[in-house]
C-alpha cells in the first residue's frame, strides 16, 4: 500500500469510495466526460482560480475583491463557526478555496473541498484535510460532519437544489450549516459580452429566499443572520436619491473618515451602505425524533 492510500485510509474513513488518484497528496475524486457542460464549468473556474493568484502573486491583493471586504466577510462567518462549535467538531469547507476561513480554527477538525487543486494545494499546506469534487459528486459519508460552512459558492453553481441536498446529507441530524452569499447583488456586469467568463454569479439571494430554500424545500430550522461586508461603493448606498449629484465626492468623505476614526468609518459604513454579503445559520432538523 502506498503512503498515500495509507493517509487517506486513516482519515477516519470518512469517505464512500477511493479517489481516483492522489495528486501531491490530494485525493483526486473528480472525473468528468469531457465534453459535459460540467467539464465547461470546471475549466471556467480553474481560469478564475489562475487569474485570482496571479493578481495575489503580482500586487499581493485578490484582483477581485478589495482586501477589507475580504476579511470583513471571512471574519463575520468565522465568528459564527466559534459560536456554534466546540473543540474537536468536525467541520467541512464546502468551496474552501485557499483555506482562509479554517486556518485560525486550529481546535476543529477541518476538511475542505473545492474544485481547483490549485486552491486546494495552498489550503493543505495549512493543515486541513482536502479533496478535489464537484459538490454534486462529493464522496463524504452522510452525516459525518458538525458543522458545514458554504461561503460565495451557492451563486455559482449550476444545479443549486442539488448542491444543498449533498451540502445537507453529510451534516449531522442537528448540526449547523452556515451560508455566506452576496446580498442583493446586482447581476448585470455579468451579462456584459466582454465579461472574461462564462460562468460566473448566476443568481442573487436576500433573506427570504435562503430562508424559503433551506425551511421550505430542505426542512431544515432557520437560526440567525448577520450581514456583512460593508464598503463605500456607489452601488449599494442607501441614500442614493437623495445625494445623486455627489455620490464619487460622498464615497471620498466617508473613506477619509478612516484615517480619522476606525470606529467612525465602521458607523458611517454601516448607517450609509448596504451590506455587500449576508450569513445565514440553518440548524438540519432531526426527524426521527
Amino acid at each position: 500500500m502506498t503512503p498515500q492510500k495509507r493517509r487517506y485510509q486513516n482519515q477516519d474513513e470518512i469517505y464512500t469510495r477511493q479517489p481516483v488518484y492522489f495528486l501531491d497528496g490530494i485525493p483526486v475524486f473528480l472525473k468528468i466526460d469531457e465534453s459535459s457542460n460540467e467539464n465547461e464549468y470546471v475549466k471556467n473556474y480553474e481560469k478564475i482560480a489562475r487569474d485570482q493568484l496571479k493578481g495575489i502573486e503580482k500586487t499581493g491583493e485578490n484582483p477581485f475583491i478589495p482586501e477589507e471586504l475580504w476579511i470583513q466577510s471571512e471574519n463575520s462567518t468565522r465568528a459564527l463557526v466559534q459560536k456554534y462549535s466546540k473543540a474537536g467538531d468536525k467541520i467541512l469547507d464546502v468551496g474552501v478555496g485557499m483555506g482562509r476561513l479554517l486556518s485560525p480554527l486550529t481546535s476543529l477538525d477541518r476538511y475542505g473541498i473545492d474544485i481547483v487543486l490549485d486552491f486546494l494545494k495552498i489550503a493543505k499546506d495549512k493543515g486541513i484535510n482536502v479533496c478535489h469534487s464537484l459538490i454534486e459528486d462529493m464522496s463524504y459519508k452522510k452525516e459525518v460532519f458538525d458543522i458545514v460552512v458554504c461561503t460565495d459558492v451557492l451563486e455559482y453553481v449550476l444545479d443549486l437544489n442539488l448542491t444543498c441536498q449533498k451540502i445537507l446529507s453529510v451534516l449531522r441530524r442537528d448540526g449547523i450549516l452556515i451560508v455566506r452569499v452576496p446580498y442583493r447583488e446586482d447581476l448585470d456586469s455579468y451579462l456584459d459580452p466582454t465579461y472574461p467568463y462564462k460562468f460566473a454569479h448566476l443568481r442573487n439571494f436576500d433573506e427570504h429566499s435562503l430562508i424559503l430554500l433551506f425551511t421550505k424545500i430542505f426542512s431544515c430550522k432557520f437560526v440567525e443572520l448577520t450581514y456583512a461586508g460593508y464598503c463605500p461603493m456607489i452601488k449599494k448606498l442607501k441614500y442614493r436619491s437623495q445625494i445623486v449629484l455627489l455620490p464619487r465626492i460622498y464615497e471620498k468623505l466617508i473613506r477619509t473618515t478612516a484615517i480619522i476614526s476606525s470606529k467612525l468609518y465602521r458607523f458611517l459604513l454601516k448607517k450609509f451602505y448596504e451590506p455587500i454579503e449576508i450569513n445565514m445559520v440553518f440548524k438540519k432538523v432531526d426527524n426521527t425524533k
